[in-house]
């Protein structure tokens, strides 16, 4: 039975006023974690945790990644503290650990922590966050937390806000605060559900204390309309506004639509997303007058390409450049690629160690064949693709190219990029595991940023792509075409230290 603990303990709150300093005794997992001070990753986590959904922030010529800190069977009962990263060129990180705990109590609302956003003010930090508990009701509720550091918070329990009469309790979660200068107020969306339907609700405040119920914001237009459409952001970029927002399922996108105002009417793009499926719980923020989005690549199941998918892994950002109607294009962030340009790694010319045809249930292949990859780094490549398109296939054992399993695809006639879990020579009859939309022509240019299990494509500097493949590590790797167009390709490898 639900015990009716949450509204019982929001009132004795209301009723003494009180603010709480968000402190609890440290679990031995969170203390092992503050033991590291600094990452130096592409796509960073801490040792003996994964970053789940990201609340980024900049301030001060830092980003501030706050983000939920996923520990898999740990000792506590509370889950997901609230960890903080923090960078100024997204490759070397400051790890601050533990910010905002979780209440390691079976009857609190913040047993579970859930997502949220951050907020400065003045010199005042907001926090405002998800507590969730399947033993109370409701199940989920917001929740507020101020700093003057960032890093120490006082917590502010009287100013919880429960969903109302037309949002349902066990979905009220992933509140993202903005100001909205043309409004004189500030903008809360939440991410709920009304009437059998995945929606995005706003409330409003002047003070961001007393917050206003506006009613849906955003009534779903994904494929699926009873999705949750989780960790919603509004930002107001180069001319437009942007709403961005994850499909919980089917297809788990970060996505995007367009406005001219910040209620809208909103527009759905040709190519709506900023990533394909391996990005997820993206969230965008502002540096001056830049875009980024951050979010997360999750794991497999026991560490293995044909395991389920976890939530939460490794964190990954890119930055966003607009076109002429508004449409997004994913690129390296700048400070990341300098950061890149100043490491003391060498850089290497790739040629392939053999030439080898391809049998596949689509029509036969050329295949070179190239030695393993270091563990991080950047693979820069120029490939002419003059038919078809083209496949990047990892983890080949024995030059055996047609059997290996993890196979990035270019697809000229579809203008689409797929990864694919099966082996290359039946790909035909296999699901992609993942895509992206993009237009190419003869040429394809690459940036890929691979770290371990990780790579993350950028194309013709306009898209990215994130995979994870646990098989490719230690193992060579091969590009194939169609057999009548032969293989010109540039790569070049440089190796971080």
């Amino acid at each position: 039975m639900k015990k009716l603990t949450s509204a019982a303990l929001v009132a004795l709150l209301l009723l003494a006023g009180g603010n709480i300093p968000a402190y609890s005794q440290m679990g031995k997992e969170t203390l092992e974690n503050k033991k590291i001070t600094h990452v130096e990753d592409f796509f960073p986590k801490v040792k003996g945790s994964f970053v789940g959904d990201p609340m980024p922030a900049y301030d001060n010529g830092e980003f501030n990644i706050f983000y939920l800190n996923d520990i898999r069977g740990g000792g506590d009962l509370g889950v997901h503290a609230i960890h903080l990263l923090s960078s100024a060129d997204l490759y070397h990180y400051q790890n601050h650990s533990e910010v905002i705990p979780y209440v390691n109590d079976v009857d609190s609302p913040e047993l579970l922590l859930g997502t949220g956003s951050m907020i400065k003010v003045g010199d005042t930090w907001h926090a405002w966050y998800t507590a969730h508990n399947a033993n109370v009701f409701p199940v989920e509720s917001i929740m507020h937390a101020t700093s003057q550091d960032r890093i120490h918070w006082v917590k502010h329990p009287q100013d919880t806000i429960l969903p109302g009469a037309n949002y349902r309790g066990n979905d009220f979660r992933d509140p993202h605060v903005v100001w909205v200068e043309e409004k004189q107020e500030y903008w809360m969306l939440i991410t709920t559900r009304s009437n059998g339907r995945g929606i995005i609700a706003r409330y409003s405040s002047k003070d961001l204390k007393t917050w206003q119920d506006r009613g849906v914001f955003f009534d779903n237009d994904t494929i699926a309309p009873d999705s949750n459409l989780e960790c919603p952001t509004l930002v107001y970029f180069n001319g437009r506004w942007y709403l961005s927002f994850s499909d919980q399922w089917p297809l788990r996108l970060t996505q995007y639509r367009v406005a001219d105002k910040p209620e809208g009417p909103w527009h759905k793009p040709d190519n709506y997303v900023f990533d394909g499926a391996g990005l997820y719980a993206g969230k965008l923020v502002m540096k001056n007058d830049r875009l980024f989005v951050f979010g997360w690549i999750p794991t497999k199941g026991g560490n293995s390409d044909g395991g389920n998918i976890d939530w939460a892994g490794n964190l990954v950002g890119h930055e966003l450049t607009a076109g002429a109607s508004g449409q997004l294009n994913s690129v390296i962030p700048q400070e990341l690629q300098a950061a890149i340009d100043a490491n003391g790694g060498r850089t290497r010319t790739l040629e392939s160690t053999e030439q080898v045809a391809t049998a596949t249930q689509f029509g036969p292949l050329r295949s070179a064949i190239y030695p393993a990859l270091p563990k991080r780094g950047v693979l820069t490549a120029s490939v002419e693709i003059p038919t078809a398109g083209m496949a990047m296939s990892f983890g080949v054992n024995n030059n055996n190219v047609g059997e290996a399993w993890l196979n990035v695809v270019f697809n000229k006639s579809k203008g689409k990029v797929y990864f694919f879990n099966s082996p290359l020579a039946s790909i035909n009859q296999a699901n992609a595991e993942s895509w992206v939309d993009i237009p190419l022509g003869e040429k394809v240019e690459l940036k890929v940023l691979i770290q371990n299990s990780m790579a993350v494509f950028y194309i013709n500097n306009k898209a990215a792509f994130s995979t994870r493949m646990y098989a490719m590590e230690d193992k060579p790797w091969s590009i194939s075409l169609p057999q009548k167009d032969g293989i010109h390709a540039e790569l070049k490898f440089k190796e971080m230290i």
